[in-house]
């Protein structure tokens, strides 16, 4: 529900592409409010505009119509405070070490530099378990090292909100289980705002306080489903929510099977 404690807020979003003089709408009537210090999940079929609707909030895509606001401003061009960690292990820069990428992103947000920059970057890198690799550069670092540094990187610029796309979908399973573990471990140190995708169930109900269902293409919202202290997977409480959030997703599964 959208009111004046959210610190972004959706409100009516169409997103449109165009291939040719034809345009096809992406994501269709989305409306939803996230307070400070929550953290809102997005599964949805894939292809339903997820990733697209978080590209908007970044400012990396443009609304065709409708409000998407942060902090009551509206939305128009990205900033620093709303830094995206995405799925690929390559958004790293290759030629500079683990620290160096922190300080980096530091200086060039204007956030801190020289001394005081690579405290910051050492703190931030300690707080997600990488501190001993501070001297490695990004191909001397596994996937889920490069995503625990990618993750540093963008808690040390201090963001209102994190934004991360599918941030664990490409790790195993023993690693992707850990930095779920590690990431709620952040969110209790921080209390920063996070707004997630993921197209896991189980990491949907245990990392989010809600989830919000998209239908298939064109997306919108079929439900916002409340999970907050739902995160032991051993409860019957989880299980029925991820049972409950899978039956909402099937029906679009299997319309967008059959789709010609």
């Amino acid at each position: 529900m959208v009111n004046l404690e959210s610190l972004i807020v959706a409100k009516n979003v169409h997103i449109s592409y165009s291939e040719g003089k034809k345009k096809f709408p992406a994501v269709e009537d989305v409306s939803f409010a996230v307070k400070p210090g929550e953290k809102f999940v997005i599964i949805g079929p894939s292809g339903c505009g997820k990733s697209t609707l978080l590209k908007a909030i970044a400012g990396f895509v443009s609304i065709s119509s409708g409000e998407l606001l942060m902090a009551g401003k509206r939305v128009s061009v990205p900033g620093p405070d709303r830094i995206v960690v995405f799925q690929d292990f390559e958004q790293l820069l290759p030629w500079q070490t683990v620290i160096q990428n922190v300080v980096y992103a530091l200086e060039t947000t204007g956030k801190a530099v020289g001394k005081v920059a690579i405290a910051e970057a050492v703190r931030y890198l300690d707080l997600v378990g990488v501190s001993a690799a501070v001297n490695k550069y990004p191909h001397q670092l596994s996937g889920g090292m490069k995503q625990r540094v990618a993750i540093a990187r963008a808690l040390a610029v201090k963001p209102q909100v994190l934004l991360m796309d599918e941030p664990f979908g490409a790790l195993d399973a023993l690693t992707r289980t850990q930095l779920q573990y590690e990431l709620n471990t952040i969110w209790q140190n921080t209390g920063l705002t996070i707004i997630l995708i993921t197209h896991s169930i189980q990491e949907a109900v245990y990392l989010g306080h809600r989830v919000l269902v998209m239908t298939a293409v064109p997306g919108t919202v079929k439900e916002i489903v409340d999970t907050a202290q739902i995160n032991d997977i051993n409860t019957k409480k989880f299980v029925e929510v991820a049972a409950y959030l899978e039956s909402l997703l099937s029906n679009d599964s299997r319309r967008e099977a059959f789709r010609v």
